[in-house]
């Protein structure tokens, strides 16, 4: 019986058979047949797995030219001599070379021609099950169809079920199977799936009622044993292996000190020493580090491992005089590729960044280009942004040391430094850097190495990007191809447009722009996360004054067809500045995700996109970027997140007028024909509040956190609102329940002239 005080495993039927030859040295010159009888002779091995080395279900070698996978290995007949499978023999074929079972063989008909009625009794139950038995009712088969594609074959040895074959229907191939032996009171399930050579999973139940649950990879390895005792339906122990290996022992879900074996092995690995008590390296560092640390248990290990020794596995590597470079590297690469995997893009990408800032910090280049293979779509963000921040961390010290050397020079007669002077020169001599301006003046790497970085990582910013954001991405890119500043502002801009906005999350696909001209009431947002504009655009729309002015800043020119769309823009040393901006039809092609219902708001939303990317282009040169970690969009470089205010100021000027005053909801007139405003509620990403208001549509509408609405209008005693998901659809809110509400109001009068 299985000691479950223990953790000793007994071998499989390829150990004992390894084990063997390895100690008989004549062995390696027989066949597997021949040494499997030599063994059962001597009563190592039972007859059941005599039969499985005589004849296995799976070989370990592949042939190139045929499938990979459990259906190569037999269960689909690849090299079938008969036809008859070759590895069970009940099941009947089509033909030789078809690979496919003959279903026809297992349907009351067929199996009535296949099985003598004078030895046995061929029969269908009410619930479809077809019984093949003999005479004394001995079961020889059962066929069920239990599903609509799935046809199950039950056969039975002595009356005892030995083979569950689950046949896919309509291509009539194996597609599971279940191998039922008893082995000294034991019984065992092995399962096998179409995915891999060998058991996926092994299942033992014991004579006292113990059970022990084995599971395998795609080499046929341990991966999981767990133990469970008579009667009890969660796991008392269990193992968990990485190459055939135990990495993790623990006693039950619940336990809070389990024994990591993995970690162990590494500390004994590294802090190993010689028979003279000198520091050395263990040889099976390689495969312990290269095989036996996974996706699976890397950041676990890493955590455990620090716990420990009190050391960072990878640096207590690199610090190893015992390693030679080339093993160090590799060991090194492995566990950064995979902590940054496994990690959330998040930390794996301000991780990643760190890496990167020491490679090119450092003398030489380090790992620069392993570490920027490691670079990804999903932390591309946060590796850019974390890397500024680094930047500008770094450069803050050498601003300080500059300061101190220009108080030195304004002690010297007839020196005069003002301290604008002094930032200006700061900022010159220690400008924060992005990663792609950092590479491209790497001394440490040919022109060509840094050109093939850059490139890379270009690529995969646009890997989730649609054709046309790629495509116009593309576009500015090949625009400013050595302003690695502006091209990193474009990587932003195509991280910011994979798949819509979160908080819009179910609206409508926004495909079906209408060729409207006008500025229409109907606006429904699109995937963009541009609630703001709209927002800021309806309640210009709803107010007849407001919606004049608004119209003098859209016009068409009438030899091309295109948008003209003026926005003021801040030029430096000069303040805001009327500057047209030309909307085309390429650009209304190639815009995707905007709002529908309006070809004149799509403009707006073009232009207003146009302003945010070159705004980034000119004025973030020095600063860093920030990431909305719940969203995950780059602040200030694309049409997601903004403020209503930012679109009025943008259309009509800044009105510094409205500075420091705030709104009463509980009294604050709505109607007022120069005044649009807008509101915000604060709240967690995603947050809903219900019960508050109603709409025309709907008797209980849901208001959302972190989205904009329009406020359109008021009474005594309500507040009537727009969705830009549904601009038709008028909101009414009481003022009473209005305040219960966190709230943001953003208001704006233009200014008189």
């Amino acid at each position: 019986m299985q000691n479950f005080s223990s953790f000793k495993l007994k071998p499989t039927v390829s150990e004992k058979y390894d084990m063997y030859v390895s100690s008989h040295p004549k062995c390696k010159k027989m066949s597997k047949a021949e040494v499997a009888r030599l063994m059962f002779a001597e009563k190592l091995i039972s007859t059941v797995e005599m039969l499985e080395l005589q004849n296995p279900i799976f070989s370990k070698k592949t042939d190139a030219n045929k499938a990979f996978g459990y259906k190569a290995m037999g269960l689909d007949l690849m090299q079938p001599s008969n036809k008859t499978h070759p590895v069970f023999s009940h099941l009947q074929m089509v033909d030789d070379k078809s690979n496919k079972v003959d279903l026809s063989k297992y349907t009351l008909n067929g199996l009535k021609a296949t099985y003598d009625s004078k030895t046995y009794n061929v029969v269908q139950g009410k619930d479809g099950k077809i019984t093949v038995s003999l005479k004394n009712g001995t079961p020889v088969l059962d066929v069920l169809d239990y599903t609509e594609t799935q046809k199950m074959l039950t056969f039975y040895e002595k009356g005892k079920p030995v083979h569950e074959i689950s046949l896919l229907k309509n291509s009539a191939t194996v597609d599971m199977a279940k191998l039922l032996t008893h082995e000294n009171g034991v019984k065992i399930e092995k399962i096998y799936s179409g995915e891999c050579n060998f058991p996926d999973s092994k299942n033992e139940t014991f004579r006292n009622g113990d059970k022990k649950y084995s599971r395998y990879d795609k080499n046929g390895k341990l991966s999981y044993e767990g133990y469970c005792k008579s009667g009890d339906l969660s796991v008392s122990r269990f193992v968990l292996y990485t190459n055939g290996k135990p990495y993790k022992k623990q006693n039950g879900y619940e336990d809070k000190n389990p024994q990591y074996i993995l970690v162990n092995d590494l500390k004994d690995d590294i802090y190993a020493k010689t028979k003279l008590g000198l520091p050395t390296t263990r040889k099976s560092i390689s495969e312990n580090v290269l095989k036996r640390i996974t996706s699976d248990n890397i950041l676990e290990t890493l955590e455990q491992y620090e716990k420990l020794t009190g050391n960072e596995l990878i640096q207590d590597i690199k610090d190893e005089i015992g390693l030679d470079s080339i093993l160090k590297n590799k060991l090194v690469n492995h566990i950064e590729s995979l902590y940054v995997k496994q990690s959330s893009s998040k930390d794996g990408g301000k991780w990643l960044a760190q890496r990167l800032f020491d490679d090119i910090q450092g003398l030489g280049s380090g790992d620069l280009a392993q570490h920027v293979k490691m670079i990804d779509s999903g932390n591309l963000k946060y590796v850019l942004t974390e890397y500024r921040r680094l930047t500008k961390e770094n450069n803050e010290k050498n601003s300080n040391n500059i300061y101190k050397f220009l108080d030195v020079l304004r002690d010297i007669p007839g020196v005069k430094i003002d301290y604008k002077t002094s930032d200006n020169l700061a900022q010159i001599l220690a400008p924060i850097e992005g990663l792609l301006t950092a590479i491209a003046d790497e001394w440490g790497l040919k022109e060509k190495d840094r050109a093939n970085l850059i490139n890379k990582i270009i690529d995969v910013s646009m890997e989730d990007a649609s054709k046309a954001t790629q495509s116009r991405i593309r576009g500015d890119i090949n625009s400013h191809p050595k302003d690695y500043h502006k091209v990193e502002v474009d990587l932003y801009r195509a991280q910011n447009s994979i798949g819509g906005d979160m908080r819009n999350f179910g609206v409508h696909d926004s495909s079906d722009v209408k060729n409207n001209k006008t500025f229409s009431g109907q606006i429904k947002q699109g995937q963009t996360g541009d609630c703001w504009l709209l927002a800021g655009l309806n309640s210009i729309i709803a107010k007849p004054e407001m919606l004049k002015e608004l119209e003098k800043k859209v016009s068409i020119d009438p030899k091309t067809g295109d948008y003209l769309v003026t926005l003021k823009v801040d030029v430096p040393k000069i303040g805001l500045k009327d500057k047209v901006f030309r909307v085309t039809k390429n650009d209304l092609n190639s815009y995707t995700n905007l709002a529908t219902g309006s070809e004149k708001v799509n403009a707006v939303e073009i232009a207003m996109d146009k302003l945010i990317r070159d705004d980034a282009y000119e004025s973030r040169k020095n600063r860093d970027f920030d990431i909305d970690e719940e969203f995950g969009y780059v602040d200030k470089v694309t049409l997601d997140a903004n403020y209503s205010k930012f679109l009025w100021q943008s259309l009509f000027g800044w009105n510094f007028d409205l500075f420091n005053i705030e709104v009463d909801p509980a009294k604050e007139d709505f109607n007022k024909p120069d005044r649009v405003y807008e509101v915000s509620f604060g709240g967690d990403a995603q947050e809903t509040f219900s019960g508050l208001a109603s709409s025309e549509k709907k008797k209980n509408c849901e208001l959302h956190s972190r989205h904009a609405y329009s406020i359109i209008g008021s009474d005594e005693k309500n507040i009537y609102l727009l969705n830009p998901w549904d601009s038709k659809d008028k909101i009414t809110i009481s003022r009473e329940d209005f305040q219960k509400l966190p709230t943001d109001i953003e208001f704006y009068e233009i200014p008189k002239t």
